[in-house]
């Protein structure tokens, strides 16, 4: 990277191991010579939020913890769980929340305030307050790859964090602390499943810790396996989901025909039968054609279908014939096989300086069927000739010129599937001691790699919507004909495989002709041939060293010492993405893909410090700043490194009204940089037209006629950093028993990297007059005369999104008699505003209380305006019990829409909805435990149980998304789960 302004880029990129060991050294062996004069003193207590060590209670952000022990009270078994008992996180990403999708299959990655990008995170996650390699591209962590049984806590601050930490921390920080100081075994094993006797859950794990040589050498060991069965398809598995809801389009809501735009209604179907359709061509060369006719099963014979009304979702309708229910393609869960091991080791080298280790390895494998029924032909469909070898006399004599034949789904013939494959690596050294006085230092290197590799088997080619296509698979194996035309008893060939056809095509060699009508005539040889494996490989490798320092700098003002810290973090990330290229010549043909070859490296370079001054007994305030430098350079062939350089602060203020009473109030801005796909996704040019697969372009210059134009889609090298000004103002009254916090917040972040907006939407707002917009759109001629030439729609820092809400936690204790307790703990959290400004000219839009789906790959997640989580938990002297309460406020479906009932004289206007609420749930869970022996024994056997979803209360109907008819980021799409098991202390 000649020319490079990096400080150390050669170190960091390539002898980072050597350079971060080096610097740990340097500063180790300042605190052995400096060991002496060091002042012992109580263990500092660093809190997520802050590099200077203080009480959580002094916080001048919102901290929830969530400890080990509450986390044994819920039966909780694994961290990605944890986050999702807090309202403040919306999961997009889960196990419950995949679907058709075939991203992230498995993973759960933390998402505060609903901000992350599809592609990218705006929450940072941290384990024991130091960087863990991302498993995604965008930089996310997976959650469930840390062992649950070694967490002593889990801190979440949610508020922005940079300054303290560097980027991604826009929404705040996930701080996930091990319990380093374990003594003894700890085991577990239990075993769960659903109401319905499906999705088994089999989990073990086991933790030990012990120290040695006089307690100078402490180690802690742990290794956790859990593997979740598969629930199938939505619609065939659970009764919620057999009503098959969906919000359909009625194209001629304003000519009064007593529907409104949108109609949300039960018994939607896809719009192909479970046999297929053929629409039948009326002349030769199919100018004009019938309505689409269904098969029989045996693919013998052609009758009449209804197609029903109201089309949305992906390709569904309402009350169409068939009986492939619109939701017959979504599992509920994929299955899931998770392993980690860990082992950290603390050594006291002196009385004032500490080594510790870390080595950890986790592995993740997910098999799910993101669409059972695989995509056939759709849209137009695809052409089937009058000689069509597996043509019946019955069809041929309905199809004398032909027909398109439409079966988007066939789930009794053939399923795509994923199968996903991760695997993490993380070595951690690091080293902390005392220097002079209150003085403190800590370092730490660390190298990890995850790697991460995923299967789309049974993918189509685009032959499937009758677009030419290089290798058109489908196309070929289904334009089956006789190798003798003048023999019917000749063997069936694929017409491309004939030497002097017309159609002949070298690249069909070895094709296999496939029967697609009807069920049960199409071989497995022929499926497979006709839909090919989609794969995708990552490497994501990342090395940080990092220094910090902390003490008192000056007495102060006789309310206590006016304390500092301060420090450098160098990151090198890389990432390198792979689809096995030179085997798959096809790639270009696929109808799906995960995008081209792309990787590079992101060196960063940061500076911070940070200073706490109590300027009375009451008034404490917190100053940091942090100056970063960011390098991003593409492994394409003749690409440059971009650099920026960025800075965050942060300003806190916390005044102690009265002995009781606590105000605080934060103002900082904080800042996220551009991940690899955002920035490196290679650009491709896509031709869109009219009817096909992308669709052609809406011309509003020419009153929204459909033409053909060049999509052109990827990353962006030139993306700036984003920014967000963030302030928070809060109260705290701590009591005897009670201790509440109630905490306002606002995020303001611009320039925010808004993933590929819609070709269709760039046009629109270039019509509107966005001179920003105007710059992607290319364009001949004028006025009425305007036609679009290409649509340039990749990743830009366009967007600008405004969230403000409050968060309030209470947590009340009773002491009871016999040494019983009750507790009550209480996070909610109220979203009055989320207003985001695509920056392509509109008006901007309230997203508050919006609980029905937003749009696959959006850059943000609605919420509805209240949410809570609630637990009572009783304790005895050998059990102890908790209730759970989870509430879901009642929201929108799509705060675009207006609600216009069937009938109503406003039917005629735009967007209008037959039913655009969203009811609340309230979601009660139980668990419990019971130790056999006494709490004072040595050894103890525990017995624990846990039921969510007591109730099994069905999710509330919010249609509109891709794979569900509610939205699963909110609302349990499971049912009622136990789990029971047994725990080991010795």
């Amino acid at each position: 990277m000649t020319g490079s302004t990096f400080p150390f880029p050669d170190a960091i990129r390539s002898r980072a191991p050597r350079i971060g060991l080096a610097l740990l050294a340097a500063v180790a062996t300042a605190g052995l010579a400096l060991a002496q004069e060091a002042k012992e003193g109580k263990e500092e207590i660093i809190v997520t939020g802050s590099r200077i060590a203080r009480s959580g209670f002094d916080s001048a952000q919102p901290l929830s913890v969530v400890d080990s022990t509450q986390i044994q009270n819920l039966g909780i078994v694994n961290v990605g769980d944890v986050l999702r008992t807090l309202p403040q996180n919306t999961p997009f990403f889960t196990d419950t929340n995949v679907g058709i999708g075939n991203f992230n299959v498995g993973s759960q990655l933390a998402n505060l305030r609903g901000l992350n990008p599809y592609f990218g995170t705006r929450t940072l996650t941290l384990v024991d307050t130091k960087r863990v390699v991302p498993n995604t591209e965008g930089g996310a962590v997976d959650l469930v790859l840390i062992p649950s049984m070694l967490v002593g806590r889990t801190e979440v601050v949610t508020g922005g964090a940079s300054a303290a930490y560097g980027s991604d921390a826009i929404a705040g920080v996930v701080n996930v602390m091990l319990d380093t100081k374990l003594e003894g075994l700890k085991a577990q094993i239990d075993y769960g499943q659903t109401g319905e006797r499906d999705g088994g859950d089999r989990h073990v794990s086991v933790a030990w810790g012990h120290a040695f040589a006089d307690d100078k050498v402490h180690l802690l060991l742990g290794v956790e396996s859990q593997h979740q069965d598969a629930i199938g398809p939505c619609s065939k598995n659970r009764d919620w989901c057999k009503e098959s809801w969906l919000v359909g389009t009625n194209a001629g809501f304003a000519s009064g025909n007593g529907y409104p735009n949108f109609v949300v209604a039960p018994n939607a179907k896809y719009a192909t039968t479970e046999n297929g359709l053929i629409a039948p061509c009326l002349v030769a060369g199919c100018a004009t054609r019938g309505a689409f006719q269904t098969l029989n099963g045996a693919g013998t014979a052609l009758s009449a279908y209804n197609p029903g009304r109201f089309p949305g979702g992906f390709l569904g309708v309402i009350g169409a014939d068939g009986t492939v229910l619109a939701y017959d393609v979504s599992g509920l869960r994929p299955d899931e096989k998770h392993t980690s091991a860990l082992g950290h080791v603390d050594i006291n080298l002196s009385s004032s300086l500490k080594l510790s280790f870390d080595l950890a390895s986790a592995s993740s494998d997910s098999f799910n069927y993101p669409a059972n029924g695989g995509l056939g032909p759709f849209g137009g469909g695809v052409f089937i000739k009058p000689d069509n070898a597996y043509l019946t006399p019955a069809l041929q004599a309905a199809l004398p010129f032909g027909g398109y034949m439409n079966r988007v789904f066939a789930p009794d013939v053939f399923s795509a599937t994923n199968t996903t494959t991760a695997d993490t690596n993380r070595f951690v050294t690091s080293l902390s001691g005392h220097l002079v006085g209150s003085w403190a230092w800590d370092g730490y290197y660390e190298q990890g790699k995850s790697t991460y590799s995923q299967q789309l088997i049974h993918n189509a080619d685009l032959s499937v919507l009758g677009i030419p296509a290089q290798y058109g698979f489908f196309g070929w194996a289904t334009d089956a004909v006789r190798s003798n035309p003048a023999d019917p008893t000749s063997p069936i060939v694929c017409r491309a495989t004939k030497v002097g056809d017309p159609a002949f095509n070298a690249r069909a060699a070895g094709c296999v002709p496939l029967n697609f009508f009807g069920v049960g005539n199409s071989s497995q040889a022929a499926i497979d041939y006709a839909f090919r494996t989609l794969k995708e490989n990552s490497a994501y490798k990342q090395n940080v060293a990092g220094v910090n320092f902390r003490g008192d700098l000056a007495k102060g003002f006789g309310a206590g010492p006016i304390s500092g810290a301060f420090g450098a973090e160098f990151r090198s990330d890389k990432s390198d993405v792979t689809h096995d290229m030179a085997n798959q010549p096809w790639y270009s043909s696929y109808l799906l893909n995960w995008g081209y070859d792309r990787g590079g490296t992101i060196d960063v370079a940061e500076y911070y410090g940070e200073v706490q001054v109590p300027f009375s007994k009451k008034v404490n305030t917190d100053f940091s700043v942090r100056q970063t430098h960011n390098e991003a350079t593409s492994i394409a062939a003749g690409s440059t490194t971009k650099s920026h350089d960025f800075d965050s602060w942060k300003a806190a203020l916390t005044y102690d009204a009265t002995s009781k009473v606590r105000l605080r109030a934060t103002l900082s801005r904080d800042v996220r940089g551009a991940g690899f796909r955002e920035l490196f996704l290679p650009v491709v040019s896509t031709p869109g037209t009219p009817g096909g697969f992308p669709a052609g372009i809406n011309n509003p210059w020419k009153g929204n006629l459909p033409q053909a134009y060049t999509s052109i889609t990827g990353g962006n090298p030139n993306l700036r950093p984003e920014i967000a000004d963030e302030s928070a103002l809060g109260v705290v009254l701590s009591f005897d028993r009670l201790r509440f916090s109630a905490d306002w917040y606002q995020i303001d972040l611009n320039s925010a990297i808004a993933g590929a907006p819609t070709p269709q939407s760039v046009v629109d707002a270039c019509f509107r007059g966005a001179g920003i917009a105007c710059d992607s759109v290319i364009r001949t001629g004028s006025g009425a005369s305007t036609d679009i030439v290409s649509v340039t729609s990749g990743s830009i820092n366009l967007a600008s999104y405004l969230t403000r809400g409050i968060d309030f936690e209470a947590n009340y204790n009773v002491p009871l008699r016999a040494g019983d307790s009750l507790n009550l703990r209480i996070i909610s959290s109220y979203l009055y505003d989320m207003i985001i400004d695509t920056g392509l000219g509109g008006t901007p839009v309230n997203y508050r209380n919006q609980s029905g789906p937003v749009g696959a790959f959006g850059g943000f997640n609605s919420s509805p305006e209240w949410q809570a989580t609630g637990w009572l938990t009783y304790s005895h002297a050998r059990f102890t019990t908790t209730l759970e309460t989870k509430y879901i406020g009642a929201g929108l479906l799509n705060v675009l829409y207006t609600e216009s009932q069937i009938g109503a004289a406003t039917n005629t206007l735009l967007n209008t909805v037959s039913d655009n609420s969203v009811s609340s749930r309230i979601y009660l869970s139980w668990s419990g435990s019971y130790d056999f022996r006494p709490q004072s024994s040595k050894s103890q056997l525990q017995m624990f149980w846990a039921v969510n979803n007591l109730m099994d209360k069905a999710p509330p109907v919010a249609p509109g998304g891709n794979a569900f008819p509610t939205n699963p980021v909110f609302f349990d799409t499971i049912g009622r789960r136990v789990r029971a098991g047994i725990r080991l202390n010795f």
